[in-house]
């Protein structure tokens, strides 16, 4: 990492910087850089999407995501994202999570909780994206307080996903009967 620039430590140019630059004023450090700047030749950077994504989702990183403000249940949250194109939003790339977790919080949607596509609703305990996939466990993902039991707890009861800012959006069980907002998904066209 680069050392601190302004009080911010690399990288930090959020859903805005995908490319990597060194600069030998820099100490020769690496940088987080906009990949369309043309004071710099980047070393490395992630293939661009050039994809559109259809009203309303806006392009976060490769995913097409739109935030539904209104709050649901889980099923009815599904429901919601399925009528604009889409379905909840799964975050199964540490990369990709940080980009919507970064869009979320320059958006200022916090304080609240977000809906996204997993659960444990078909086998107990065995917490699967609604794609059928297996879910990374643990850290980075999900919450943990450290006081008590870590995210997943509560067994049988709380059996769907959210993204909250109460646990600086880590992944937490919750009641699928809880209202909460939604973060939906849709391929890029």
């Amino acid at each position: 990492n680069a050392p601190a620039k302004a009080g911010l430590r690399e990288p930090s140019g959020g859903t805005l910087a995908n490319c990597a630059v060194i600069f030998p004023t820099g100490n020769w450090a690496v940088y987080d850089h906009g990949c369309g700047a043309t004071n710099a030749y980047p070393i490395c950077s992630r293939t661009p999407l050039h994809g559109h994504c259809g009203q309303p989702f806006v392009l976060v990183g490769t995913q097409c995501v739109h935030v539904i403000q209104a709050g649901s249940t889980w099923a009815a949250a599904r429901t919601q994202c399925g009528l604009i194109g889409g379905d909840l939003i799964i975050l199964d790339d540490c990369h990709q999570y940080r980009k919507v977790y970064l869009y979320l919080t320059e958006k200022g949607y916090k304080p609240y909780a977000f809906w996204i596509g997993a659960s444990d609703l078909t086998v107990e305990g065995q917490w699967r994206w609604i794609d059928g996939s297996p879910m990374a466990m643990g850290i980075p993902y999900w919450g943990n307080d450290g006081e008590g039991a870590p995210e997943p707890n509560n067994p049988g009861v709380e059996n769907c996903m959210e993204l909250s800012s109460a646990w600086m959006y880590r992944f937490s069980n919750t009641l699928c009967n809880n209202t909460r907002r939604v973060v939906c998904e849709t391929h890029p066209l």
